[in-house]
């Protein structure tokens, strides 16, 4: 059993002598198990594993293993393991121009990492800051740029007024970003909406402080 975190795998499962690619992946944290492709029909099967850098060059680690076989831990950038058609795991070493030259297909299909982006807004309303309506075009054309966008539009507010007020507060301003942005086409089904008011400021300040960083709404893109 091993386990993914903060990287992406890339698991091509390749039938020897069939010429057929099998690829999958993923980008989220989950536990990974990896079987050996059993021998059939005379034709040997083989199982690859290659861990693939984040954006910024981390990696998480994946152990990979078989039945009959030690286990290899792969925790750097372009590692990798054959599982052979014996079960017999076998490390490899990758690198960043052999895996785009033989996974470009599955790397173009990858989707999108997650981006989050901020909007900030005045003292008490739900109107934004001079600086974030210089930002707002550029931020919905990053968003519009994505084909079917799942999006969380989520409010906060300072620690300025009553729990109740800054929960109506923070989701006025969710509201006001969702409504731009199905203003500006992205349809309406694929916005999530949530008012978190005070509960999670960026900043931490005493209690009734105006704070300019924790009156903003996160935008999840994924």
């Amino acid at each position: 059993m091993g386990f993914v975190n903060s990287a992406v795998i890339l698991a091509v499962a390749v039938v020897l002598g069939a010429c057929a690619h099998k690829p999958q992946w993923g980008n989220a944290p989950r536990p990974v198990e990896t079987e050996a492709v059993r021998p059939g029909h005379g034709q040997a099967g083989n199982e690859l594993v290659v861990l693939l850098p984040k954006a910024n060059g981390s990696v998480g680690a994946v152990v990979v293993r078989s039945r009959g076989s030690d286990a290899v831990i792969l925790d750097k950038p372009y590692a990798a393991a054959s599982i052979e058609g014996a079960g017999r795991v076998q490390p490899l070493t990758y690198s960043a121009d052999r895996a785009k030259k033989e996974f470009s297909a599955a790397l173009t299909a990858l989707p999108g990492r997650p981006v989050t982006y901020l909007l900030y807004f005045l003292e008490g309303k739900d109107d934004l800051t001079p600086d974030s309506e210089r930002e707002v075009e550029r931020i919905f054309a990053d968003i519009a740029a994505r084909p079917d966008p799942e999006i969380s539009v989520v409010g906060h507010t300072d620690a300025v007024g009553t729990m109740q007020y800054n929960d109506q507060l923070s989701l006025q301003r969710a509201q006001r970003v969702r409504e731009d942005l199905i203003r500006r086409g992205v349809p309406g089904k694929y916005i999530e909406l949530a008012g978190r008011g005070k509960r999670d400021p960026v900043v931490r300040t005493a209690a009734g402080a105006p704070e300019p960083m924790n009156r903003r709404v996160e935008i999840i893109v994924r």
